[in-house]
């Protein structure tokens, strides 16, 4: 019989080689009145340090204790997945080795053409000379080792799903993020999920992302409200603008049609094409042409950058759910599954 390695030693590969004791530290400890340093006969305490580590590196800081979150629920799913295969195997009245030996092989996809070409695309560059063709087993191979890990991760996802009695209670780090009245929103305002998304018009990621939220949406109506913010990059040269002509329709009730057509068009988003769209939306043609000309909306675009960036927003799309980060655009299993966890807290 085949031996197959435990799903805790697989999770070293899914997690990574360990956590590191500060960053462990930080996510299991809430701030308190511990000492953590003296001057003198002042005392420091751990309320103070993170108070002032919050005003002065708040961008850095968030990212560090999502990072650290996410580590730690890798490895809090590897651990359920164990138990599951072990209750799994129990129930069935055999061991886990035969228990996998039933259940991996089926999991275990064939490498294909298609994933030797993109991880060499992706990787060229460390490749050097060496073409395709001369790397092509090498990368098979190494694909192919990660197989066995890829199918028991799934046989624990498999069990995860059909079981009714499995619960998170590992708190995610939270931002209360600051919605200003102008703010575009969709949605109840008691609603028990909000979104808030930091976005860009010019952000072909953030099109993608507008296509899951409109189904997620669609899927929890009168369950979601959905705030859109501002947060124009700046290598995208007509993004800015193209949040200042959000706000100029929201003036009149229409940003929502605009902020569809402006992501239709991503490729148009000079002024005279938002004057177009404005147009043929049924806007106030000059009215709209006034705000957009006159920069009426700049400064509250700019306030949402900054708003953003007390956050740690570095990158489009950016979505909070429920104060949780969620950066780049995830597919909707991924948005579902927070979902699915804020609704049952």
């Amino acid at each position: 019989m085949r031996r197959h390695r435990g799903w805790s030693a697989v999770g070293a590969v899914a997690v990574g080689i360990g956590f590191g004791n500060a960053a462990t530290a930080i996510a299991q400890t809430s701030p308190t009145d511990e000492a953590v340093a003296r001057v003198g006969d002042q005392v420091i305490t751990a309320s103070q340090l993170e108070d002032t580590w919050q005003q002065n590196d708040a961008s850095s800081r968030i990212r560090l204790l999502q990072q650290v979150y996410e580590t730690r629920r890798r490895a809090l799913d590897v651990v359920i997945g164990d138990r599951l295969i072990e209750r799994e195997a129990a129930a069935r009245g055999i061991t886990r080795a035969e228990l996998l030996d039933i259940e991996l092989p089926a999991r275990t996809l064939p490498v294909t053409e298609e994933e030797i070409e993109m991880i060499y695309d992706r990787n060229r560059n460390a490749f050097g000379e060496r073409t395709l063709d001369q790397m092509r087993e090498e990368i098979r191979a190494a694909i192919g080792q990660q197989r066995p890990a890829q199918a028991l991760f799934q046989f624990g996802r498999d069990l995860r799903a059909a079981a009714n009695d499995v619960s998170v209670s590992l708190e995610p780090p939270r931002q209360r993020i600051e919605v200003l009245p102008d703010d575009p929103s969709r949605g109840p305002e008691n609603a028990p999920l909000v979104l808030v998304e930091f976005s860009d018009f010019q952000c072909p990621y953030c099109q993608r992302a507008t296509d899951t939220l409109r189904e997620l949406l669609a899927e929890y109506e009168g369950q979601i409200r959905f705030v859109y913010k501002d947060y124009p990059l700046p290598n995208h040269a007509q993004a800015f603008k193209a949040a200042e002509a959000g706000n100029c329709a929201q003036e009149q009730g229409k940003f929502w049609e605009l902020h569809d057509e402006m992501f239709g068009h991503q490729d148009a988003l000079d002024v005279p094409s938002l004057k177009t769209y404005a147009a043929e939306l049924g806007l106030d043609e000059a009215a709209f042409s006034a705000c957009l000309d006159g920069g009426r909306y700049a400064a509250g675009v700019q306030q949402d950058l900054e708003i953003g960036q007390q956050y740690g927003v570095s990158s489009t799309p950016t979505v909070f759910v429920n104060g949780r980060m969620v950066m780049g655009a995830l597919p909707y299993d991924a948005f579902n599954e927070i979902i699915q966890e804020e609704l049952a807290r």
